[in-house]
């Protein structure tokens, strides 16, 4: 006989006492896992009756008080909280059942003396309960602690004295009166302890140097009873019941609890890393506790989930032979519902946990990050890539900036560290499960379960090495996603170049070919992850075909209904266990690139180098951008002149800005001394300015001083523009002043730096904006008054006027300090005597862009959050068949559909299979192994075959409807009209391509396939268990109502949620992006880095409310439906003991099977359908701007038809139009919206071919809308416009953009090559682009080398030693070459063959970082000659150039003009918007605006006698004296301007 074997019951450690207990469970392989001695519960039920148990909780009790005397004696001395208020009915309902459970079993105990051991801790208990009343706060908490405690242990003992020998079959006596109602009144006291809501004890939280104090307020999840917090999450209800009547609102949300505040978050972040360091070891630091907890709860959850297989293997047992039982079935049926239930519990509590670590870890982390780059410098540009390309080849199509590597860092790389929290599932939970299961299996099959386990082991490498392959396909993506989104980042951020250039097409179709990379590997994806999901799904199956193949063949043993499904069900959970396996392999591969990049980051950045305080001084300083940068500032000497104006003057890419970011601390100080005050106020040359209100721009987080605040508006000139917008200063200007013109952002920028309180202000070029009037007003409201006294200013400027009236002149060259000018006892004085402004124009206007600023302004959004989830409406279920459309034809989703049905039925075939199998042992007569066997292997395999072409072909659909709705998406963003993109920030239409482009990618297509799949199994299942068990249609048809019921509750509410989700992203990425746009404003100012981080903390608020709720309600719906599919498991064993005798062993496992499988198919369907529906906002997100109606429909343009891109096209148009730029107004009125106020009123112009023509004005005076009228961005409501003797109303838009060309005043470069920036369409002949390179050859220190001659390749920047680079330009030669000829043109000269010359092949960083703003118009230039259009305009693409380099382009666009002409028949016109006269004292024609209308017209020296206002002009810019001699001398004598002087 075989010694007796220990079984299920060793499994639990905590019952070391109960040894002899072991032996009352018998296995072998011939008789299974059985029962055969109960003497252990009546072990049991003795020791819980002799008082060694109460004794020890008393005992317990006693030495828990007296420790917290203890600690309570040290606590009060440093903080007492305010004892919380009693809930008075739990209080009245707690101290009665207490005091009846009591009396209760004192009577018993009068009735049966054994029973007075049980009297003590009862009495303990109602004592404690009692000494609350009259506690302080802290003694209330611990001492309802310490009741619980010994209620609980009361329960139990109870049970195990009186309830648990009831079990026994061969017990005859019933549980007496006394007895139970000694359990009832014990077990009432308990339930009254669960669902007591718990107090709340405000917490001493530790204050943040340099944010606001936090005031906590307690949230539900913190006052709620234990049975909610633990089991029902009850809390949420509310919010459920507000979602099922109205879309819930931030307000309705939970509020965030005060540990899960992102202050206190932060602070800990910063602890844990000044004490560990590394990024990993900082997480677990920082959230150790919640670790813990995880790890407690993933242990317990893998530990009982094995009750309800043996619950199943004892309840078959049962049917079989119900005379062997010795135990009641009741016992079974309900460990059948306690297992999974348990489950459900532990596991929902490891993933409140785990969701709660991810939530404080991406707010940690995050704002650890953006506290990081404020203090610290810019990453150096190899640092950045290496980061990036790790483990990869450093050949990468684009690169990006390192604002857009940091965001990446917080976009992916937090969230793919924080993904490695569920280690814990796979790493710990996964090992305890197959030991247990190993263990199971022994006791069950003996040493075939040995061998299975083993070969299951053996052959799990093998999804493990094809998981390797699925990595590095991972990483693939990863980069080809990063080259897509960089690529339409940075597109998108440049809409209105390519609009004006009409490149949509060319864009779509440089997108598209990155997209396709992608696709490609993502579908490479989808194959190797198919080949996985097979492997892991036949090798479970093997090992289940040759454990029942060795039981029976070998060992001899019948296949019982028993072994064969408890097997079967232990099988896939150890196949569950070794696919989390592989999945943790995976995930710490990704995680630990993530790691390595953000320790890569931490450890590479370098704290903001800070000054020593003291008057603005530089002495011998040299400085460089980065320590391998090529350009530098060298022995840098400048004393600068405390409460005085110092100008910087120089030419382009001298390095006038890099002298002002050194002293903002922004470069390496490589040597030198560097003295200045601690808060400077910088005005950058590109003004910077937040998508807030004019108002919140100008007082920066300062507090409003009304008088100040005026005196600052009426300095800037800002008092008309204010009026003329409906909202004055409270008018939200968009993502970077979107709505404000080149002008208006230069001043408001300026007007921020002014209102500020900074001793020393940085103002780089601000005049280059305005035009001659208002910078002549701003010179002397601010300049020439008291407004700047006592404040030290650093002024760059290209005016040579200023520079005469400064008080110290720093003329910089090539790098160096060439001279230093002071002017002792200067004045400064305005530019003339007259008015300043004139009454007949209008302020606020534009010089680069259109706006109307009568129009109304942009609605006020509530916040940012509200405002971008009105785009977006609920979709509904059926979204899913809308999805599909884009699957392709119809024939491909019949093949889908069909191919499901056939994959699930052979599913059932393989279960029912093995019921045949099983059932041919209770028939007499030997049974052949080969043939059952075999019919499994083969059923097993066409299954797995079959499964696999089913996921394929699911995937190849998403696959293609990712296709199209990215191109579809493409398509409608590049197309909208530029008005569409006033209102919508770029960050957010990025979002649809990131965020929802990936779930369409990968998440929506998955759930789709287990939508349509989950449907189809649960149709089949329904059918099989019905065919079998007729009656148990009822207890399914009210689980799947209980279960829809449910689940519509969850997904209103969680639709929302999403939404809520997705749009509170949106402020905390636009806010992390366009700081690091404005990093050096920021950062010079003081406190400000704390200010903007405080903020960050205040937008990561409901970021964290909606992700914290979005995952609890995750949790409500789990339980539900778990408990929902637990009683359905509990009703199929009722009915499967009751029909025992009816339904043999076979059928009766078959239908258990199906049914625990159909429970979890329902509970994953309502998941996968709540789930595919959220997921679906980001497909109706998508969808919402693929119908954004288009600038331009075939329909609008009268004879038109749509081209194969649905663009509108003529056939009407002149052959070989335009001949000529000859441009004329008819009679035209303008306005921007066809609603709104007319801009351009009643203009008539003529423009001849071959004229130069200049159009001049006050800002706001309607110049641009002149030229955008010609591009068609604005509405024509009267009169004609032709070109070239066609009405442009009857040209196509992108056609005619086509045929013209503008120089924007902001040049725009994009990340490539020179070929690829002059020529995006890849359609223009290489002669041509080198004769246009060098043509502008010797502007703004601009040198071409021709790609064809036989250089050396380029060298690297350290190499860099014989040419001297220009201003953030290490590619460009700074070697002086003459620039002119005699007569005014550029003479291109020879360059030696060096590697610093510009090439074809020179790469472009992204917004042509590498090269100064001069050089970047220079290339603006050379694009705009490649063109060569008959109509060229100029949008003040020289404002910001000096003189020398204005006059060298000038006069390549008069080489050019004439060149052209005598090549061709006809002549260009060339159309001029100008501030600065003297770029156009010599055209042919000058138009000067006013108010929207044409005040003057005519040759400039005829305006300027004329006296009119043309001559005012001349006389307020400064250098009168000057533009009088070109002029003709008119009037020189009259000139009272200080420039003359």
């Amino acid at each position: 006989m075989e010694a007796a074997m220990p079984t299920w019951v060793d499994w639990v450690p905590w019952v070391p006492n109960l040894a002899t207990t072991f032996t009352s469970l018998h296995v072998a392989p011939t008789s299974g896992l059985r029962i055969s001695n109960l003497d252990w519960i009546d072990d049991i039920a003795q020791f819980a009756r002799s008082g060694r148990v109460q004794a020890a909780v008393i005992a317990t009790v006693l030495l828990w008080s007296a420790r917290d005397a203890l600690v309570g004696r040290r606590a009060s001395a440093t903080h007492q909280p305010k004892a919380p208020k009693i809930r008075l009915p739990y209080e009245i309902c707690a101290q009665l059942s207490r005091a009846a459970a009591l009396t209760i079993l004192v009577a018993a105990a009068h009735r049966a003396p054994d029973r007075w051991v049980d009297v003590p801790p009862l009495a303990l208990a109602f004592i404690l309960g009692l000494s609350r009343l009259a506690g302080h706060a802290r003694w209330r908490r611990l001492a309802l602690h310490k009741v619980n405690f010994l209620l609980s242990s009361s329960l139990i003992t109870l049970m195990a004295a009186n309830i648990l020998p009831l079990l026994k079959l061969d017990r005859d006596e019933e549980l007496d009166t006394a007895e139970s109602a000694a359990v009832g009144a014990v077990a009432a006291s308990v339930l009254v302890a669960l669902v007591t809501p718990r107090s709340w004890v405000p917490p001493d939280i530790p204050k943040m140097e340099g944010y606001e104090p936090l005031e906590p307020t307690p949230s539900p999840e913190e006052t709620c009873s234990w049975f909610v917090r633990f089991l029902s999450y009850e809390f949420l209800t509310p919010m459920l019941r507000i979602g099922w009547r109205r879309p819930v609102e931030m307000q309705d949300l939970p509020p965030l609890p005060w540990y899960d505040d992102p202050v206190v978050l932060l602070g800990q972040v910063l602890r844990a890393r000044k004490r560990y360091k590394t990024t990993f070891w900082t997480v677990v630091g920082f959230q150790s506790h919640q670790i813990t907890k995880m790890l407690f709860w993933i242990t317990l959850s893998f530990s009982v989930e094995l009750v309800a297989p043996y619950a199943l293997y004892q309840l078959l047992q049962y049917i079989s032979n119900p005379e062997e039982a010795a135990l009641r079935p009741g016992l079974w049926i309900f460990l059948l519902f306690a297992g999974p239930m348990g489950r459900s519990v532990s596991f929902q509590q490891y993933i409140f946990y785990s969701t709660r670590l991810l939530v404080r870890g991406r707010s940690g982390l995050t704002q650890e990050l953006y506290h990081r780059a404020m203090v610290s410098m810019e990453l150096e540009g190899d640092v950045i890539n290496a980061i990036a390309t790790r483990g990869q080849k450093q050949e990468q199509d684009t690169t990006t900036t390192s604002a857009g590597r940091l965001a990446n860092l917080m976009a992916n790389d937090i969230d793919t560290v924080l993904k490695l929290r569920d280690a814990l599932i796979p790493g710990v939970g996964v090992p305890v499960g197959i030991l247990l299961t190993t263990i199971g299996l022994y006791r069950m099959t003996g040493w075939p379960g040995i061998v299975g386990i083993v070969f299951l082991l053996s052959a799990a490498p093998i999804p493990a090495y094809l998981g390797k392959l699925m990595t590095v396909a991972q990483r693939k993506v990863k980069l080809a996603q990063d080259s897509r989104i960089s690529l339409i980042t940075e597109y998108l951020g440049s809409i209105k170049a390519i609009k004006y250039f009409a490149w949509e097409d060319s864009i779509i179709e440089t997108i598209q070919r990155s997209r396709a990379k992608e696709q490609a590997q993502l579908w490479y994806l989808s194959v190797v992850s198919t080949v996985i999901s097979t492997a892991s799904g036949v090798i479970p199956l093997g090992t289940l075909l040759l454990i029942y193949g060795l039981y029976t063949g070998v060992l001899g043993q019948p296949l019982t209904a028993s072994v064969a499904f408890t097997t079967l069900s232990l099988i896939s959970t150890v196949r569950r266990n070794l696919h989390m396996l592989n999945w943790l392999i995976r995930m710490c591969v990704n995680a630990a690139v993530s790691l390595d990049r953000l320790d890569r980051f931490f450890a590479s950045t370098e704290p903001l180098i800070r000054f020593p305080e003291g008057p603005l001084r530089l002495q011998n300083a040299t400085f460089r951008r980065s320590k391998s940068a090529a350009f530098r500032l060298k022995d840098i000497s400048v004393d600068f002149v405390e409460g005085g104006l110092n100008v910087l003057v120089g030419q382009s890419g001298s390095g006038k800005t890099s002298l002002l970011l050194g002293i903002l601390g922004e470069l390496v100080l490589e040597d030198g001394l560097v003295t200045s005050p601690g808060d400077l106020a910088f005005a950058s040359q590109t003004p910077w300015l937040q998508n807030e209100t004019i108002r919140e721009n100008i007082l920066f987080h300062a507090p409003l001083e009304q008088a100040r605040y005026d005196r600052v508006i009426e300095g800037c000139c800002f008092a008309q523009d204010l009026d003329e917008l409906q909202r004055g200063d409270q008018t939200e200007i968009g993502e970077n002043g979107t709505i404000l013109s080149g002008g208006q952002k230069s001043r408001v920028a300026l007007a921020r730096a002014l209102y500020s309180k900074s001793p020393v202000l940085l103002l780089d070029d601000i005049f280059s904006a305005l035009d001659a009037k208002t910078a002549a007003a701003v010179w002397e409201f601010c300049f020439c008054s008291d407004m700047l006294k006592g404040r030290t200013i650093i002024l760059v400027t290209q005016v040579p006027w200023m520079a005469s009236q400064a008080d110290l002149v720093v003329t910089m060259e090539e790098g160096s300090v060439q001279s230093v000018e002071r002017n002792l006892g200067v004045v400064r004085k305005p530019v003339t005597t007259a008015p300043a402004q004139s009454q007949t124009d209008t302020n606020g206007g534009n010089t680069d862009q259109p706006v109307d600023n009568k129009l109304p302004s942009p609605k006020s959004k509530l916040d940012d959050i509200s405002d971008e989830m009105e785009g977006t409406a609920r979709g509904g279920r059926l979204t899913v068949l809308r999805y599909m459309r884009y699957f392709g034809g119809a024939p491909f989703r019949v093949f889908i559909l069909v191919w499901t049905f056939f994959e699930n039925s052979l599913g059932i075939a393989l279960s029912f299979w093995l019921t045949i199998w099983v059932g041919a042992y209770e028939k007499p007569g030997p049974v052949s192994l080969l043939y059952f066997a075999g019919g499994y292997a083969v059923i097993m395999v066409t299954d797995s075959l079959v499964g696999a072409v089913q996921y394929l072909a699911f995937s190849r659909g998403a696959w293609l409807a990712a296709q199209k709705l990215h191109k579809d998406l493409l398509r409608g963003v590049l197309y909208a009209p530029l008005p569409w993109w006033k209102n919508i920030p770029v960050g957010r239409v990025v979002n649809r391509f990131s965020r929802d482009i990936s779930s369409l990618d990968s998440l929506t297509g998955e759930l789709a396939y287990l939508v349509v799949d989950g449907i189809v199994r649960i149709l089949f299942r329904v059918g099989a268990i019905s065919s079998i068990l007729p009656i148990f249609m009822l207890p399914i048809l009210l689980s799947i109502a209980v279960g829809i019921l449910c689940g519509e509750m969850y997904t209103r509410t969680a639709v929302v949620l999403k939404r809520l989700s997705s749009s509170s992203h949106s402020p905390v990425f636009s806010q992390f992006g366009d700081t690091m746009s404005g990093l050096t404003v920021i950062r010079a100012r003081g406190d400000m880095p704390k200010i903007f981080c405080n903020h960050l903390a205040k937008r990561f608020r409901p970021l964290s409310r909606t992700q914290e709720a979005t995952f609890n309600l995750n949790r409500w719906v789990s339980v539900r439906i778990d408990f929902i599919t637990a009683m359905v498991s509990v009703c199929a064993g009722i009915i499967a003991v009751t029909r025992a005798k009816v339904l043999g062993a076979g059928l009766v496992g078959f239908s258990l099977t199906n049914v625990a499988g159909l429970s979890s198919a329902i509970l994953m369907l309502v998941r996968y359908l709540n789930d595919l529906e959220i997921e679906f906002q980001g497909f109706l997100r998508v969808e919402e701007y693929m119908t954004i109606e288009p600038e331009e429909k075939p329909s609008e343009v009268p004879g038109a038809f749509s081209d194969h891109n649905g663009l509108p096209e003529v056939d009407h148009l002149p052959v070989g139009w335009p001949r000529t730029g000859a441009v004329e107004f008819r009679n035209v009125t303008v306005r921007y919206d066809v609603d709104g106020q007319d801009i351009l009123k009643d203009i008539s112009l003529t423009f001849e071919a071959g004229e130069r023509v200049a159009v001049i004005g006050r800002t706001g005076s309607g110049k641009s809308t002149l030229v955008l009228s010609l591009l068609r961005f604005t509405e024509i409501v009267s009169g004609q416009i032709f070109y070239d003797g066609v009405d442009i109303t009857t040209i196509p838009r992108h056609k005619l953009r086509q045929a013209l060309t503008i120089i924007p005043q902001e040049a725009v470069l994009f990340n490539g090559t020179l070929q690829s920036n002059l020529d995006p369409t890849d359609t223009v002949p290489t002669a041509i682009l080198e004769r246009a390179l060098e043509s502008c050859h010797g502007i703004a220190s601009f040198h071409y080398r021709n790609d064809s001659a036989e250089i050396t390749p380029a060298a690297t920047p350290e190499e860099e030693t014989v040419a001297a680079p220009t201003e953030r330009t290490p590619l460009l030669a700074a070697q002086p070459q003459p620039a002119s000829s005699g007569t005014g043109t550029a003479t291109p000269v020879a360059v030696p063959d060096t590697s610093s010359a510009l090439s074809l092949s020179t790469p472009v960083k992204a917004k042509g970082e590498n090269f100064s703003h001069g050089q970047r118009q220079v290339l603006s230039l050379c694009r705009a000659l490649i063109r060569r259009s008959k109509l060229m305009l100029l949008d003040e693409a020289t404002a910001s150039m000096d003189y020398e380099t204005d006059r060298g382009v000038q006069a390549v666009l008069r080489h050019q003009l004439t060149n052209q002409e005598q090549e061709e028949e006809g002549g260009r016109v060339l159309l001029t918007i100008a501030h600065r006269l003297r770029t156009i004292v010599d055209y042919d024609k000058v138009v000067v605006m006013g108010g929207g209308r044409v005040v003057e017209v005519g040759a400039p020296g005829e305006l300027y006698a004329q006296g009119g206002q043309f001559y005012e002009m001349v006389r307020h810019s400064g250098e009168g004296g000057e533009l009088a001699a070109l002029l003709g001398g008119q009037g020189s004598g009259t000139s009272t301007e200080v420039g003359s002087e």
